[in-house]
């Protein structure tokens, strides 16, 4: 545990990344304000590049990878899988992850630009995965068997993942045949002697005590499609890596930003857009850009806070300006940190705070009202439509049809009555749920700051080239 407070404390990592993580044409959703039966939602597309905004940290705190990055993760993780439905289809995510899986996981979810194909292995040319599996085999993460095949499609053990992930990470541990116990409680089973070391070297970096199933992440022979995607997310968001395999694989620049204006989780909305400015100079293409030049970026999801649920922010950075001279952002962002992390002063806040109370308590107030008009209306038309059909089978002499739609009259109406008691009780919720909610950003602003950037905040851009 020390190793890893160290680990994540000089990592002062507060965002994470872009393309690598973007579904291309990504559905994205934006909740409204959460109440106790579930939020409505908004729907939009977009393509190209995001940020992940998670919770900021100033780089002398220290805190757990559970406390740091589980929202991103899950948000990379989900991106990856969508991206993997795309090729394979509807799959279980709980079945163990395949060598063709692994392959795209590692390839994407580290931003490792594409290799030129080449024809090492007889079995990969027909598979989806032949582009992904060229690119970490050119590159010496993953390689294939002797026979001069890949064989994309056999299940990995989480020892061959471990031994894999092993040689990205960049940290040193005894060379004991003993291994811990997985989160302090769990034995770590079906480990070969092979393996060993390999596996207390994934363990040291704390990354597999957030997984799903941590037990069965402990006991059993494979790992899950999900749960490998969510190790090579937590492996990304820390940059354990390890140089022999990644050095020159990546080449970055860095482009260093003050934000001007503030995008938080709470208030922030689908296709908003803000601005920062660069501090340094920066080159994009041909053209060089002077310190204070104008970055400008938009919304492109939100997951709005709520119980138990820390909330985040997606943000795409889309151009720089200075004058006339004008030039698309880079879209192959890698990562993003906060080198100055700010909190709104208290006065900013208090002037705020009742313009956004009104605002959160009229929004929900008006979904339920508008909401339980609708199911009104609905039921409505069905109660109308059941007595339709009383009169029409009974008159048709078919009168036990006449009889269940009679029955139908007073399940349409029991329906009504419960749908609407439910928005009563979510719409009560959902008002002190925002009342409290504004409270304790004029009292404890920091406990909000999870999923914001606030005015001034320098953000450090590196971004592949």
């Amino acid at each position: 545990m020390k190793l890893l407070n160290k680990l994540v404390a000089t990592a002062a990592v507060v965002m994470c990344a872009s393309s690598v993580f973007a579904a291309t044409n990504a559905t994205v959703e934006a909740y409204a304000h959460p109440t106790l039966f579930g939020s409505q939602v908004q729907s939009t597309e977009n393509n190209g590049v995001y940020v992940v905004g998670d919770k900021l940290l100033k780089a002398d705190e220290v805190m757990s990878i559970e406390d740091k990055t589980n929202v991103l993760v899950d948000a990379k993780a989900r991106d990856l899988l969508s991206d993997l439905e795309k090729f394979i289809g509807k799959f279980d995510p709980k079945k163990p992850v395949l060598r063709s899986e692994m392959a795209h996981a590692l390839s994407e979810g580290l931003g490792l630009p594409l290799s030129d194909n080449t024809d090492k292995y007889s079995d990969v040319k027909g598979s989806w995965a032949f582009t992904y599996i060229y690119n970490v085999t050119d590159k010496g993460i993953m390689i294939g068997y002797p026979d001069k095949k890949f064989r994309p499609n056999q299940q990995i053990t989480k020892a061959e993942v471990f031994a894999t992930l092993a040689q990205l990470i960049d940290i040193d541990v005894d060379d004991t045949p003993v291994l811990d116990k997985l989160n302090g409680v769990y034995d770590m089973e079906e480990i070969p002697n092979w393996a060993i070391y390999p596996t207390k070297k994934v363990m040291a970096t704390g990354i597999l005590n957030n997984l799903p199933d941590v037990e069965k992440v402990a006991s059993e022979k494979y790992l899950s499609s999900e749960q490998l995607y969510k190790l090579v997310c937590f492996l990304s968001y820390n940059k354990y890596y390890n140089a022999k395999f990644l050095n020159g694989a990546v080449q970055t620049a860095t482009v260093r930003v003050k934000m001007k204006e503030r995008v938080d989780a709470r208030h922030a909305n689908i296709g908003e857009t803000f601005w920062a400015e660069t501090l340094d100079s920066s080159e994009f293409g041909n053209e060089l850009f002077a310190a204070g030049s104008i970055v400008k970026g938009e919304v492109v999801e939100v997951s709005r806070p709520g119980l138990k649920n820390p909330g985040y922010v997606k943000v795409r950075f889309n151009t720089i300006q200075n004058g006339s001279t004008k030039a698309e952002f880079p879209i192959n962002i890698a990562s993003v940190s906060a080198d100055k992390v700010k909190t709104t002063n208290v006065a900013a806040r208090f002037v705020a705070a009742p313009f956004s109370t009104a605002a959160r308590i009229a929004g929900v107030a008006g979904r339920t009202v508008s909401t339980a008009a609708t199911d009104i209306s609905n039921n409505t038309e069905r109660f109308g439509d059941n007595w339709s059909n009383v009169f029409a089978n009974t008159l048709s002499l078919q009168p036990m049809a006449g009889l269940r739609s009679f029955g139908k009259t007073f399940v349409t109406t029991g329906y009504c009555v419960y749908d609407i008691v439910k928005l009563a009780v979510s719409g009560t919720f959902g008002v002190l749920y925002e009342l409290g909610d504004e409270v304790r950003y004029l009292v404890l602003p920091s406990s909000l700051n999870d999923s914001a950037l606030n005015p001034n905040e320098e953000l450090e851009i590196i971004y592949n080239k």
